[in-house]
């Protein structure tokens, strides 16, 4: 474990920046020194690939290693039902179950990545519409389907018949 963490601050120090700084601002520093350094825009020397080589090394080594800490929103209904998604994680796909009756920012880990959190957001503006303050009654739509749509005995039995019919 020491070695991963002196790799780490190692990696760091590649942009001149502490642990401390985050994996954020070591992207910047990444982003801004292969500006700089890149072929493109400076002259090919054996320093600035040496240079350019061993930032690219630092980057992926962190982005290997740092955790990764995810953000998902989700529906109120989603939230209270469950749900499992698939997100993208650097340059891989990983599966996330999120349980029934999640909480906004509840922190939940991705399936078989320890190193991968995922913090769920919950969309407050449906809340309220799939979580009513009187129980819903059914009892008029049901007599409606009754009445109209359900085909009677001698319509079904018609249909049977001709089912048959077409059959032989």
């Amino acid at each position: 474990m020491t070695s991963c963490v002196g790799r780490v601050i190692e990696a760091y120090k590649a942009f001149g920046l502490t642990p401390e700084a985050g994996l954020d601002a070591a992207k910047r520093a990444f982003r801004d020194q292969v500006k700089n350094l890149h072929p493109d825009v400076t002259p090919a020397t054996p320093e600035t690939l040496s240079k350019l080589a061993e930032i690219v090394a630092a980057m992926r080594f962190l982005e290997e290693q740092v955790p990764t800490c995810m953000e998902v929103e989700i529906s109120a209904l989603q939230a209270k039902t469950g749900i499992t998604r698939t997100l993208r994680a650097g340059g891989k796909q990983v599966l996330v179950r999120i349980p029934a009756r999640t909480k906004n920012g509840a922190m939940v880990s991705a399936v078989g990545e320890a190193d991968i959190a995922v913090r769920v957001r919950v969309l407050k503006a449906e809340l309220d519409l799939f979580e009513p303050a009187d129980p819903l009654d059914f009892a008029p739509l049901n007599d409606f389907i009754d009445e109209f749509s359900r085909p009677s005995p001698n319509a079904r039995f018609a249909r049977w018949i001709k089912k048959a019919q077409s059959a032989a």
